[in-house]
């Protein structure tokens, strides 16, 4: 018994620092919410229901039932999402056009 406690009392303060090292950035990634706002709202435009979870190397997205687009001109690199604040910019931006065009749609 002393043993295991001996063994909690040196491995809990291990894991809590651990975590404390993720505290600073918010999780998800406001990048990727921003992202997966967009996705789905191009897919929903193209008759598709949601998105595939997964981005492919070139930098396009598959909806579900089918149908391949690509990201935004500048937000990747070597097929990954860059999430520096040009980026997040272009997604915003990008996500924007999508919601003005939704609410033409829907009015």
């Amino acid at each position: 018994m002393l043993l295991v406690l001996f063994a909690v009392v040196l491995l809990l303060p291990a894991f809590q620092a651990e975590g404390e090292r993720f505290r600073g950035r918010p999780f998800p990634d406001p990048c990727y919410s921003t992202l997966f706002g967009g996705m789905d709202m191009t897919c929903t435009f193209h008759g598709h229901h949601g998105f595939k979870p997964n981005l492919e190397t070139s930098c396009h997205f598959t909806c579900n039932g089918g149908g391949k687009y690509p990201l935004p001109s500048g937000v990747c690199e070597e097929g990954r999402l860059k999430c520096d604040v040009d980026s997040m910019k272009k997604l915003e931006d990008w996500k924007k056009e999508l919601e003005r065009r939704k609410k033409m749609i829907c009015a």
